[in-house]
């Protein structure tokens, strides 16, 4: 006997293949990572973010949360919900204790290595695609053009770092594949998880700790060689992208990098100086602390202008 469905059991599962393709395919899932030091410079790049994004397509967010305090968490809260009716956040927490002996610097904490973890937490929620943002970004463009960007079968869509083109050999790969800034990503979640991204990236870090000086970032180049989409500059313009301090490898690249300097979608103030410290010389510094002193989480005095 055929089993009949009442109004009500249709209305719910029509209702669950609604959420289920709204967050496969309308959610714009924006992951970053960021501990109490980064919460001010985190709410701008919300802010940036949701200035310039299609208000038709909902963006949520997710933090890997660093220790934020409560404070730090409302404020980053009430900055979505001023810039944007259709935007969400959410906080989320990584077993801290696999990266604790990896490689940290003075602006790179191991809240860096957390990212490594983020496709791994968001598996349950049945989204294609993420999109990773470093907190300390500028966002100038509509980064739902970002995440639509296709990725012709990789794993990931990425930029790459200007200042580290043969940095694969260095790493102990065997490959021409340039090297890319891990600052910005779209990830494809699905494949991501297939292909044990997360496990090998912590396999390399741990058998691997006298290759590294960039961090994670070392550690997602050597897994993710050849697996990456070459995107356009634009979508990270770095510190030294700006400034022109590193030659193009090729032709495109030439022309690219002069279309990221005259129109930047994304600026990322990479490297130890940043605008809220001795990052003067810069030609968005200027903007970006205009955007600060706004932020909800900035306290009198605590820029140095």
């Amino acid at each position: 006997m055929r089993n009949i469905l009442d109004v009500e059991q249709v209305r719910k599962r029509l209702e669950k293949g609604v959420i289920l393709m709204e967050k496969r395919y309308g959610v714009v899932p924006v992951v970053t990572a960021s501990d109490e030091n980064y919460a001010p410079y985190l709410s701008v790049m919300i802010a940036t973010a949701l200035e310039n994004c299609n208000k038709t397509r909902r963006i949520k967010f997710y933090v890997i949360d660093d220790g934020l305090s409560e404070y730090s968490k409302e404020g980053l809260e009430e900055t979505v919900n001023k810039y944007s009716s259709n935007a969400s956040i959410q906080f989320l927490t990584v077993e801290k204790d696999i990266y604790e002996d990896f490689l940290v610097s003075d602006h790179i904490t191991t809240t860096a290595y957390l990212r490594i973890s983020l496709p791994n937490l968001l598996a349950k929620e049945d989204y294609k695609k993420v999109l990773y943002l470093d907190s300390d970004v500028l966002v100038l463009d509509d980064i739902v053009k970002l995440y639509d960007e296709p990725l012709n079968g990789k794993t990931i869509g990425a930029i790459i770092d200007p200042g580290q083109v043969k940095a694969l050999e260095r790493l102990g790969i065997d490959s021409d594949d340039l090297y890319f800034n891990s600052g910005v990503m779209v990830i494809d979640i699905d494949q991501w998880n297939k292909k044990e991204i997360t496990e090998k990236t912590i396999h390399y870090l741990s058998e691997n700790g006298d290759r590294i000086i960039y961090h994670d970032q070392d550690a997602l180049n050597a897994v993710l060689y050849e697996d990456w989409e070459q995107l356009h500059p634009k979508w990270n313009m770095q510190t030294s992208l700006i400034f022109e301090r590193h030659p193009a490898p090729n032709e495109k690249y030439e022309r690219q990098y002069k279309e990221g300097n005259e129109k930047p979608s994304i600026v990322h103030f990479t490297g130890h100086d940043k605008p809220w410290n001795t990052l003067k010389d810069h030609p968005y510094t200027n903007l970006y602390l205009k955007k600060l002193a706004h932020s909800t989480l900035t306290k009198v005095g605590e820029i140095n202008e």
